[in-house]
């Protein structure tokens, strides 16, 4: 399966089995509390992931969230 993920193709092997959008998270080695997901232009909430398939072709943009900021 080829998908777009932050603007990179790449190849996800799945055996011909049904991914859902949980899975390839922890595929890839994100911290699912960490990020925000986009899949084909819509943000989808981590409670529908379970539930969201990915097909080959699909567009994902991963945003880590990262801590931090400045002290004056």
């Amino acid at each position: 399966m080829k998908l777009k993920i932050n603007g990179e193709i790449k190849r996800i092997e799945n055996s011909n089995e049904v991914l859902f959008l949980e899975g390839l998270i922890k595929y890839l080695d994100y911290q699912p509390q960490l990020v925000v997901v986009e899949l084909n232009g819509i943000i989808i909430s981590p409670q529908n992931w379970i539930t969201s398939k990915i097909k080959d072709g699909d567009s994902l943009e991963i945003v880590t969230i990262v801590g931090g900021g400045s002290y004056s």
